[in-house]
């Protein structure tokens, strides 16, 4: 594998644990009264703030790879909007479980649509990673299926985020700029339609004092959240869908350690065996040789 490739992986393991900690801001913005499907719009809406103008000053550059723009839109903002909203009405347990499903979906899609080589490296490193999944949430041997309409999101969001590594992996030519600000547009309008669809079953409209109280977080999100896209999305541009899956799985690592750090959450030894072989999963990955071929050389400068 080549340097870059690992810078990618390495980068794509950070952004990972960035992920793990988006229960923090949540918590405080639902602690300031901002609470349900309204603090995931928080989250998506404040960085938006920069990155829609930026898009409109950008939108020569963007009206050339339009079709990319709109599908990493559709695919990764409505991924991270319905796993956000599916924690609101179902196990979190079984969110994490459904959504990490992810690294399957990815490589079906390398191997049928992406002409990558199904590896006796690719299979351990999968099998390793959804076990550890197993273990953490300590479901035993059951088969994760969908069983309530919050299953049915965390579920379709691993599939759609599949889809949007892949949109994403053959997206030359789209500066991860761009892709950050489509992501941020799309998680943002598919938290709206739902709300709007929802009546209110998803959280009720906060009070402006709640509003008000939750701007310093929102302005935080707005300086942190674009560089964390920018380190989700750049390395899966370089990597296949099965193998960013897999990396990515650090967001579970991470959100349980600080969860018991931070939250007084139980961190016992079946956590860590699992967090174990996550870890061994996403190590085994990164140093794979590369079985894919290289995404397209960009075309658009910007």
């Amino acid at each position: 594998m080549s340097n870059r490739m690992y810078q990618a992986s390495l980068t794509l393991m950070i952004g990972g644990a960035f992920w793990g900690l988006l229960w923090i801001p949540l918590r405080a913005i639902a602690g300031f009264g901002v609470e349900g499907a309204w603090s995931t719009l928080v989250i998506y809406g404040a960085p938006a703030f920069l990155l829609v103008p930026l898009s409109i000053y950008r939108w020569r550059i963007i009206s050339a790879q339009l079709g990319t723009f709109l599908a990493v839109g559709l695919f990764c903002g409505v991924s991270f909007s319905l796993y956000g909203i599916a924690i609101l009405l179902t196990e979190v347990n079984r969110v994490i479980l459904l959504f990490y499903l992810t690294p399957l979906w990815g490589t079906l899609i390398g191997v049928f649509f992406l002409a990558e080589r199904l590896t006796v490296r690719r299979v351990l490193a999968l099998g390793l990673g959804l076990v550890g999944l197993l273990v953490v949430l300590d479901l035993g041997i059951k088969i994760p299926w969908p069983r309530n309409v919050g299953d049915w999101m965390a579920f379709i969001a691993g599939i759609t985020w599949a889809m949007g590594s892949a949109v994403l992996f053959r997206s030359g030519g789209v500066k991860a700029i761009d892709q950050a600000s489509s992501f941020v547009i799309g998680g943002s309008t598919c938290t709206v339609i739902l709300l709007l669809l929802a009546g209110g079953t998803l959280g009720s409209v906060p009070e402006p004092q709640a509003l008000v109280r939750s701007i310093p977080t929102g302005i935080i999100m707005a300086l942190i959240i674009p560089p964390v896209l920018m380190m989700t999305i750049w390395p899966v541009t370089l990597l296949p869908p099965g193998r960013a899956g897999i990396l990515l799985m650090t967001e579970v690592i991470f959100g349980l350690g600080s969860a018991w750090w931070l939250a007084n959450e139980v961190l016992g030894m079946r956590e860590m065996i699992g967090a174990a072989l996550i870890l061994c999963a996403t190590v085994l990955e990164v140093t794979t040789s590369n079985q894919v071929k290289a995404p397209p050389e960009p075309t658009v400068k910007g």
